[in-house]
């Protein structure tokens, strides 16, 4: 059994190494991977499949099919763009204003994906215009969409929830999660802010607001679809999953939106590799492989240090994984047996160091974070003087390196044990 274990727990790396070296989809490589080992360790088939979780496919999918549908007709970048305007004059604030707006769309169920590829270009281009670090800006976004998105009805507070539903901890630690990410967001965004002086930008005004449209039609409707989805889901305890593509398909039958449009730019790369993950995670625990994980981990371990060597293992993995789909269905299961060496630890703690120095670790230049704000700097600078690409590697990379660090202290110190 122990040698399964120990094969169970290569099989994972494998995953891992493979994904980010061949540039693959680690879901459906996991996917393959869960066969090959369950078939060696005498697990069915039938049972491996079961364990796609098909509540949180559902609960994923729901939400981008809608807030797919309103990035196609515009209205979130239309949001985005009214929100700044209102700053009026006050062009020191627009950083600050940018990263709250990023946050609330991530949280309020837009998700990190999707909030990224909406906000980040729009945040590089005011960057430029403004004659601030436009790299800064860049993380700053990131670190909002990241953060925002374990919200209780986002996709990261999502597929927490379902990890930690798993175990006799389910129901609790949401919104303590997501409060704590909250905490943490505006302490490094005001750092990245006077770090880089986003205060002090270089225009006297923005043309790029000057001449922006009212709300259209379809676009006041979606923005009443989305509202609407917000308030059910809080108020009546409607599962967002399901609540989300009712409104979106609404939305289609009174001709708003298409549903194929949608369909086309939904992350559906990002629901494979999560939900095949877990595939791979529900046949290695059954092998004993979190067993071993655990026991290799809390060997290393003392009451005191339990909490920043599960931070920095899993700044480390994310460095070359996602978060979401590997990082957290990878150590989160590993808690409640660590939980059972050093009690102290604490659940709630320990499964927040793990999310925020993962999503910390994202500015890394070879996770999606990193490299969309690499390839949105290299659209925006073209014809004035472009970084060389390995110095911007170089800097993301040493920023990513700091933030896992300073992630590791406040998981020492106590932050990530304040609610």
């Amino acid at each position: 059994m122990d040698n399964l274990a120990l094969l169970s727990l290569l099989f994972l790396i494998a995953v891992l190494v493979l994904g980010f070296w061949k540039k693959v989809n680690m879901g459906f490589l996991a996917m393959g991977m869960a066969l090959i080992i369950a078939r060696i360790g005498g697990i069915p088939d039938k049972t491996v499949i079961s364990n796609f979780s098909t509540s949180l496919f559902i609960s994923l999918v729901g939400p981008a099919f809608l807030f797919s549908m309103a990035v196609n007709n515009k209205t979130m970048d239309l949001l985005a763009k009214k929100m700044m305007k209102l700053t009026g004059r006050q062009l020191w604030c627009i950083p600050l204003i940018i990263a709250l707006l990023t946050f609330i769309l991530s949280a309020a169920g837009c998700g990190n994906i999707p909030t990224f590829a909406i906000l980040l270009p729009l945040g590089i281009a005011l960057a430029a215009e403004l004659g601030i670090d436009v790299i800064a800006m860049g993380l700053i976004i990131t670190l909002a969409c990241n953060m925002g998105c374990m919200s209780p009805i986002s996709n990261g507070g999502i597929i927490a929830a379902g990890l930690m539903g798993e175990t006799e901890f389910a129901g609790q630690y949401s919104w303590e999660l997501f409060g704590e990410c909250f905490i943490v967001w505006i302490i490094i965004t005001l750092g990245i802010y006077f770090l880089y002086k986003l205060y002090k930008p270089e225009a006297k005004n923005l043309e790029l607001l000057s001449d922006i449209p009212g709300f259209d039609r379809n676009q006041k409707m979606t923005l009443a679809a989305m509202g609407a989805v917000v308030l059910v889901v809080f108020v009546f305890n409607v599962n967002i999953g399901l609540a989300a593509p009712l409104a979106g398909m609404i939305l289609c039958i009174l001709g708003v939106a298409k549903d194929k449009d949608a369909i086309k730019i939904m992350p559906w790369g990002t629901f494979i590799l999560v939900c095949g993950v877990n595939m791979l995670m529900a046949v290695v625990k059954a092998l004993g492989g979190i067993d071993l994980l655990v026991a290799g981990l809390t060997s290393v371990m003392s009451g005191v240090t339990a909490r920043p060597i599960m931070a920095l293992a899993s700044g480390i993995m994310s460095w070359f994984s996602s978060t979401t789909g590997v990082v957290m269905p990878a150590l989160i299961p590993t808690v409640p047996g660590i939980l059972q060496q050093f009690p102290g630890a604490g659940y709630g703690p320990l499964v927040s160091s793990i999310t925020m120095t993962s999503f910390l670790a994202a500015f890394s230049p070879a996770s999606t974070g990193g490299a969309g704000v690499m390839a949105q700097y290299a659209i925006f600078s073209q014809g004035k003087g472009e970084q060389d690409t390995n110095k911007l590697f170089v800097r993301l990379f040493i920023t990513s390196v700091v933030c896992v660090l300073i992630s590791v202290g406040f998981s020492l110190i106590g932050i990530y044990n304040i609610l």
